[in-house]
């Protein structure tokens, strides 16, 4: 599943845990065929790659959740890459839903009578895909339509145990570092997150 030569930092800072009620965001990379989730830190280096990746979280208010993935390219040639984001539940019951809206280029979780959004940040020549499966599937090959190609398998929808995950496009210039801004907010109807999001947007704009 995971071939990539990885040279983790000593002195790594562990990724905070976060409750079991809570939709946990897990980051990740592929590049060049093969593919690494940070699942227990938020900095990671591959070496054969000449790549860095540094996640950066905060909870600018109570119900957003907002990171910042940072990938470094320290070679000497561009770097065409995907940085995947997954977000599930530890402890979810069967009311759990997650599904793709292809309208609204959004990914919705319902479980305990709230709504959850996922999304990203990215600029106009990055591309996005996005997709929900059983949460068995997660950390396997199955996420794939084509590993080759970095192409996520899509499906829209899923029930229970599941995950959504999403992967943005990114070409990284020589010695340059790119960005990615994600985040998950949580209410009560779509509307309310829709609205809620528009105005992180906006905020993110002026700064």
């Amino acid at each position: 599943m995971m071939n990539l030569i990885e040279l983790q930092k000593n002195q790594q800072t562990p990724k905070p845990k976060l409750p079991s009620d809570i939709l946990q965001f897990v980051p990740g990379i592929w590049v060049n065929g093969q593919y690494l989730w940070l699942q227990n830190c938020t900095e990671k280096v591959i070496y054969d790659e000449e790549l860095i990746i540094i996640v950066k979280q905060e909870q600018i208010y109570s119900n957003i959740r907002f990171s910042s993935i940072y990938v470094s390219n320290h070679g000497n040639q561009t770097k065409e890459i995907k940085v995947l984001a997954m977000h599930y539940f530890l402890n979810v019951g069967q009311d759990h839903l997650v599904f793709v809206s292809p309208i609204d280029h959004h990914i919705f979780h319902h479980a305990n009578k709230k709504v959850f959004l996922v999304n990203a940040q990215q600029n106009e020549s990055d591309r996005i895909e996005y997709t929900a499966i059983p949460l068995w599937n997660a950390y396997t090959d199955q996420i794939w339509g084509s590993i080759q190609k970095g192409n996520l398998k899509y499906q829209p929808m899923a029930k229970g145990p599941a995950a959504s995950i999403f992967a943005v496009k990114m070409s990284i210039a020589p010695h340059e570092t790119n960005r990615m801004n994600t985040w998950t907010i949580t209410g009560s109807s779509k509307n309310e997150l829709i609205s809620m999001e528009k105005a992180l947007i906006k905020s993110l704009g002026s700064t």
